[in-house]
């Protein structure tokens, strides 16, 4: 059978060991945190959703109340004008009393009214009325019966009526006063509250709606037989919560305890923010944004940690690549600051370590060179002398024509020259230790720049001293820091063929007297700034490249450093860093 090898797998995208550290510390953060968010989302949900549910109640409740309270504000109105209707509402005898009546008609019409009515009790006569006898005629003048309906223009119409019994010349009467019912105040308590208020007044045939300020597509037109019978025999509201709808229903009750009216309170669930709030819903939703709040605090805890394993990732690269200036930011007290410190103490080991390494493989080849000069100068110095004694008492016959006599004068120069570059290779591979003293750093300088004025002043290049720090020393040898700084005017002076100005400057920092030598040439090109103190590295057309290599030696014995700064075209700058005293002065 065949197998199938791990390279031809598919990837993994989502294997969560391919995760980085930071998505992995997320997804541990919300799984640590997933069932204390649920445990607390349950718990916060039952308790809004309870708390919620019962300011529903009282919502509805005080909603129904204010209904209750306007029917009680109409009686009570009807009973305080009553005692003036009382006055002036008589029988029609005279001429003043039908004036009387006219009066009564425009106040009561005035108030909103809508029946005066002077009924005699022996015959139920009406003697008076604003409105007309058929009217009359359907409202009961039986006791207590405070809201009835009947019909205004065949209009099944809810009217709040009160009755005073009256005796007016010795004749019993009874004052009606009848107001119709509008939906106006149930409107208005609708419109604020966002309910739907009903009013149901009794007939025949029950409890039958009157007003609606809501049309609801379940609606109930009359009050249900069991809540009915419910209101009558406890004389308390009766709450109908379902699915789909929340509602109250609220006797209305005269004052011998019987059922005149029921005032219906609802409010439909999923039209409103009552359906948002069930456990359910709250549940899901309070656990979201656990869940939400969970990652966030994850992602922000594990940014805050893996921020500085990203910088020491970044650091380690940098390091391998032979970056050993690298350093990371530490911040806190914890591990990772204890980490990243640690990082910062190797890097700054690994540094030293590859300057001793440099500085070993140089005194390597140093030592090495010296034994190769010293073969050289045993068997290439000696043919070179006896050449050149040759050559020059060649050069002393008289015989010799003078195209002979030139080119013995060039192979005398040759000769010398190379038991110039033969010294000049000596004196590089086997240096002598330095002899040091503190002296002034000015008359030293003042010293090298008067031997070199005449090669100065010969290629047109104007120099002078920029004295920063004045009474600076140097603890150094005056020879060997001579030819270092010789060196350098050299080549400054090779750098500007066409002329310039050389500036040579002294400066103070810490423990070093800086010694600054810059010109106006050409400038180093960037390829050329790392190489330029490796022996043999030249840019010139006749250099041996050993001019810089015995400056940077010169520096290395004195336990100093030497710094180039330059910019292609703009000139370079060599500074030169001296201890400024000895190793027994403070």
């Amino acid at each position: 059978m065949p197998t199938t090898s791990d390279a031809s797998r598919p990837p993994q995208p989502f294997k969560v060991s391919r995760w980085t550290v930071q998505r992995k510390l997320v997804l541990a953060f919300w799984l640590v945190s997933v069932i204390p968010t649920m445990i607390a989302a349950e718990l916060a949900a039952t308790t809004l959703s309870q708390i919620f549910d019962s300011n529903v109640r009282v919502w509805l409740q005080e909603s129904t109340k204010i209904v209750k309270d306007e029917i009680s504000e109409i009686l009570a109105d009807n009973a305080r004008v009553a005692k003036l209707f009382l006055q002036y509402t008589h029988p029609q005898t005279d001429r003043t009393v039908i004036r009387h009546e006219r009066l009564t008609a425009d106040i009561a019409d005035a108030l909103g009214i809508d029946v005066v009515a002077l009924i005699r009790d022996s015959d139920h006569k009406v003697v008076f009325s604003t409105a007309s006898d058929n009217i009359v005629d359907q409202i009961s003048l039986a006791p207590n019966a405070v809201l009835q309906t009947i019909k205004v223009g065949e209009v099944p119409t809810g009217t709040v009526v009160s009755t005073f019994p009256t005796t007016q010349d010795g004749v019993d009467y009874q004052l009606l006063v009848a107001t119709y019912m509008d939906s106006s105040f149930l409107t208005s308590v609708a419109e604020v509250h966002s309910l739907d208020l009903r009013l149901y007044l009794h007939n025949p045939s029950g409890f039958a709606e009157i007003f609606s300020s809501q049309r609801f597509e379940d609606r109930q037109p009359t009050v249900p037989q069991a809540i009915e019978q419910t209101l009558r025999d406890t004389k308390l509201p009766s709450e109908q919560f379902t699915s789909r709808y929340s509602g109250l229903y609220w006797p209305i009750l005269n004052d011998t305890g019987e059922l005149q009216g029921v005032i219906y309170s609802g409010l439909l669930r999923h039209t409103s923010l009552v359906g948002l709030v069930n456990q359910t819903n709250l549940f899901v939703l309070i656990f979201l944004l656990g869940s939400v709040l969970s990652l966030t605090v994850g992602w922000l805890v594990s940014e805050r940690l893996t921020r500085p394993l990203r910088a020491l990732s970044e650091g380690v690269r940098a390091v391998t690549a032979g970056d050993y200036n690298q350093r990371v930011a530490v911040s806190g007290n914890d591990e990772l600051a204890e980490l990243s410190s640690t990082f910062n103490h190797m890097t700054v080991r690994l540094g030293q370590l590859h300057h001793l390494e440099a500085q070993l493989r140089r005194r390597d080849r140093l030592h090495a060179l010296g034994e190769v000069a010293m073969g050289l100068a045993h068997e290439i110095r000696n043919p070179l002398g006896i050449i050149k004694t040759a050559t020059q008492l060649l050069h002393r016959r008289a015989d010799l024509g003078d195209n002979d006599k030139r080119h013995l004068e060039y192979v005398v120069s040759e000769v010398t020259r190379i038991n110039d570059l033969i010294t000049e290779f000596l004196d590089f591979a086997k240096p002598s230790a330095p002899v040091r003293c503190v002296q002034p750093a000015r008359p030293l300088v003042e010293d090298i720049l008067g031997f070199c004025k005449p090669e100065l002043e010969s290629h047109r290049v104007e120099a002078r001293i920029d004295d920063q720090a004045p009474g600076a020393t140097l603890y150094a040898d005056a020879r060997q820091l001579k030819q270092a700084c010789l060196n350098l005017i050299i080549n400054a002076i090779d750098a500007m063929p066409d002329g310039g100005h050389l500036t040579v400057g002294i400066a103070q920092e810490d423990d070093y007297t800086v010694i600054s030598i810059t010109d106006t040439g050409e400038g180093i090109a960037p390829d050329m700034m790392e190489r330029i103190f490796t022996p043999f590295v030249t840019t010139k057309a006749s250099g041996t490249g050993l001019g810089l290599a015995k400056v940077f030696s010169i520096m290395d014995s004195h336990d100093g450093r030497i710094e180039c700064v330059s910019d292609k075209g703009a000139g370079a700058t060599f500074n030169l860093y001296i201890p400024a005293h000895g190793g027994d002065e403070s």
